[in-house]
């Protein structure tokens, strides 16, 4: 019996491995290294960013609600066409949050 426990055992392990890390969007990547929400932002203006990067090498946008007119989010605060927003994981690091 206490040796199908450990096979059990190394199973589960090999099982959980295999998944690789839980909060990396499933493509192994890891992003910018944040400790707040205020850390993450777009690595584009005006809704029109397509990854999240931390602050300090944010692309410098026009002021909120001056984007070109048709932008797909005038205030700066989404990215991927208005369906993501920046946002901190809970390891530490800038990820997108999806909306739609």
């Amino acid at each position: 019996m206490k040796r199908n426990w450990w096979g059990l055992l190394a199973g589960a392990l090999l099982g959980v491995a295999a998944c690789g890390p839980a909060d990396d969007g499933g493509g192994g990547v890891v992003g910018d290294v944040c400790t707040s929400q205020a850390d993450c932002v777009s690595n584009g203006c005006c809704g029109n960013g397509t990854g999240v990067v931390n602050t300090s090498r944010a692309p410098s946008c026009p002021a909120p609600n001056a984007c070109p007119t048709g932008s797909p989010d005038p205030t700066n605060q989404t990215l991927l066409n208005g369906c993501g927003t920046p946002f901190c994981d809970g390891t530490g690091h800038c990820v997108v949050a999806r909306q739609c």
